[in-house]
């Protein structure tokens, strides 16, 4: 009985040090033969920045093109820094006279807009969001909120998940 306690043992100690006996998450995460000679976080490489993809579905402003570039010319891996940059070159790229949403269509809202200028379907990665701009209203973020789901930028008061929209003229 010993015998075999200790043979399982050693054999479990020999696949933990390979790496051999890595969980199923970690398999997924790094195969097994690259566990053993992994690198450094130092020296792994910084990951790839995500794709954006930007399809303007209606453009009151004739400015739907130079904010589907603005968009486009956003690379980052990081989603947070994403929504912030694409609310802040969306505003730029329409003038700076209206409110701006981005917002991730997996999530529920209600939005009440008046005046909307610009509606464009955005992809960054796998993630869909929608981009409205527009005069005035009020949007409700019924999901999660943070930067990786909802970024906002214009003439605003906010109540948790509740924003009232207001114009700038």
């Amino acid at each position: 009985m010993r015998r075999k306690t200790a043979f399982a043992s050693i054999a479990l100690t020999a696949l933990a040090m390979t790496g051999a006996a890595a969980l199923p998450a970690q398999a997924a995460e790094r195969p097994a033969a690259l566990s053993r000679t992994a690198t450094p976080d130092a020296a792994q490489p910084a990951a790839a920045a995500k794709s954006v993809t930007v399809k303007v579905s209606m453009d009151q402003l004739g400015r739907g093109q130079a904010i589907a570039d603005a968009l486009r010319g956003i690379s980052t891996d990081d989603r947070g820094g994403f929504v912030q940059q694409a609310i802040e070159k969306a505003f730029q790229a329409a003038g700076g006279r209206h409110n701006v949403m981005l917002f991730n269509l997996s999530q529920n809202y209600a939005d009440h807009f008046q005046g909307t200028r610009v509606y464009a379907n955005v992809q960054w990665g796998n993630i869909h969001y929608g981009l409205w701009i527009f005069e005035s209203g009020e949007f409700t973020n019924q999901g999660d909120g943070g930067w990786i789901n909802w970024g906002f930028t214009g003439w605003w008061e906010r109540n948790g998940g509740y924003v009232k929209f207001n114009r700038s003229w």
